[in-house]
């Protein structure tokens, strides 16, 4: 049905796009010999001009008698001469005729509209029987003075009959035309519909569990080409985030279905066993830890679908970015303490710009976060905040596991988790890097990482210091979170 359709269409098309070249190859083929024939005819009104010249270069007048010259021309203007006289009259200021052709002398003209006493000729064709025959009516003045009228003529016989052919050569070109552009653009047409009923097809196969198919591409390098490169280039970034998702929530089923199994466990072993507010105690903290765990994953989760949907412009203000970094150190004192690792802080003080405290602040503790999750016993962080060049660069230490330099362009997208990371059995998404760059690029900075295995990480984070006239600029949206994202 879809191939009928396809065929109906493109029979249609062909139609119209014929329809369209026949009137404009009728109107120029009517435009052609309109400027032919009219060309034609006034090279014939010019060699009658000649011709009138002719005779009367050859023709003498003296009280009232005429008397011809051609004898003592030369041949070619006694040839000239000869030619002109088939058709020619002579008349006085009265209009009777003085001389006449034989053959001027058998077609019984009408009276000439021209004065003798006129400079002005005049042009007229008239029809005599079968012939038309185109009329010069010339003043002439006699050597006494008196007015006269050369009438000469030519037969419009030949010119008649060469404007014909070239009107019947046109008719029948103009249909052999017509029909050679109704064949061409019915078998163009075809091609183009074959071409996008293979794309239609390819199409179908395209499902959101298998994207390896592609539209055909000719190499023609025409509009259809371009627009299924682009279609292809689209299906190609679909593919790549539908991957990259099905990792993530590979990875994510399992991090929700461990601490699910744990809950299960722990729950079913208190009720069996517990017999004293102490086992209680200690089954509904680690439970409790194991709720959070969820908490914070259910969080990514949300996270990652508002990245996908909605975004959220920053709420720029005038803060004290020295403030930030020494709370987010100072708050984070605990959970080191608890590892047994000792942070740090280096803070340039009265460091002032146009931020979003609570984006640079989720920033700071998913960077933190990570220092002293993925750092050993006895370690340490350290925290650096200093301005260059307008420049506020914050610099977060670690003597952690570090990152292998092949994966150092991997950390920062989205659901990516370092090898070291998985070996570490430490929970995470891998979101928590990836929002920490969008909220450095969110407020027009960047972040960067230095690290070695086994040697630790420096991440440096570089945000340009605004001042309050640029808080009224367009800002770059970015996502909201309220915790650390692992």
């Amino acid at each position: 049905m879809k191939s009928m359709a396809l065929r109906r269409l493109s029979t249609r098309l062909a139609i119209k796009q014929t329809i369209t070249f026949a009137l404009l190859v009728v109107i120029l083929a009517w435009s052609a010999y309109a400027l032919l024939t009219r060309r034609i005819y006034s090279q014939l009104d010019d060699e009658l001009q000649d011709r009138a010249i002719s005779v009367r270069s050859m023709l003498q007048i003296r009280a009232g008698s005429v008397k011809w010259l051609n004898a003592e021309a030369d041949p070619e203007v006694r040839a000239q001469f000869e030619r002109s006289m088939r058709y020619y009259e002579l008349l006085d200021d009265e209009g009777h005729t003085l001389d006449i052709s034989h053959a001027m002398a058998a077609l019984h003209l009408p009276a000439s509209s021209a004065e003798p006493s006129s400079d002005h000729s005049v042009w007229q064709s008239v029809t005599a029987g079968n012939t038309r025959i185109r009329i010069l009516d010339v003043p002439v003045l006699g050597l006494a003075g008196q007015h006269y009228l050369l009438r000469v003529g030519t037969s419009l016989d030949q010119t008649d009959e060469d404007c014909w052919r070239l009107r019947m050569f046109l008719f029948a070109l103009i249909p052999f035309i017509i029909l050679a552009h109704a064949v061409n653009a019915l078998i163009t047409t075809s091609y183009s519909m074959r071409r996008l009923e293979q794309a239609a097809a390819a199409a179908k196969q395209i499902t959101a569990f298998d994207l390896s198919t592609r539209l055909p591409v000719s190499g023609a390098g025409d509009e259809i080409d371009e627009l299924s490169t682009s279609l292809n280039a689209m299906i190609s970034r679909l593919q790549s985030s539908f991957q990259r998702m099905t990792e993530f929530l590979r990875t994510l089923s399992h991090e929700i279905r461990q601490p699910l199994t744990v809950l299960r466990s722990e729950t079913e072993q208190a009720l069996r066993l517990g017999n004293n507010e102490t086992n209680y105690r200690d089954t509904l903290s680690k439970q409790l830890e194991h709720v959070e765990l969820l908490a914070r994953t259910v969080s990514d989760l949300m996270e990652l679908a508002q990245s996908e949907s909605e975004q959220i412009k920053l709420n720029r203000e005038k803060e004290d970015l020295s403030e930030l970094v020494q709370t987010a150190v100072d708050g984070m004192r605990g959970q080191a303490g608890e590892r047994g690792i000792q942070i740090s802080g280096t803070v340039q003080q009265n460091v002032i710009g146009a931020f979003d405290a609570g984006q640079i602040w989720r920033l700071l503790l998913n960077l933190l976060d990570n220092a002293i999750k993925f750092n050993h016993r006895g370690g340490s962080v350290d925290v650096a905040l200093s301005v260059h060049n307008d420049v506020a660069i914050i610099s977060i230490s670690d003597t952690g596991s570090g990152v292998a330099p092949d994966e150092q362009v991997h950390i920062f997208e989205r659901g990516y988790r370092s090898s070291s990371a998985r070996k570490s059995h430490v929970p995470g998404t891998g979101l928590g890097l990836h929002f920490a760059r969008s909220i450095a690029e969110a407020h027009g900075g960047h972040i960067e990482v230095a690290s070695s295995s086994g040697k630790g990480s420096c991440f440096r984070v570089s945000l340009p210091l605004l001042n309050a006239s640029s808080l009224g600029e367009s800002l770059t949206p970015t996502m909201q979170r309220d915790a650390p994202i692992n």
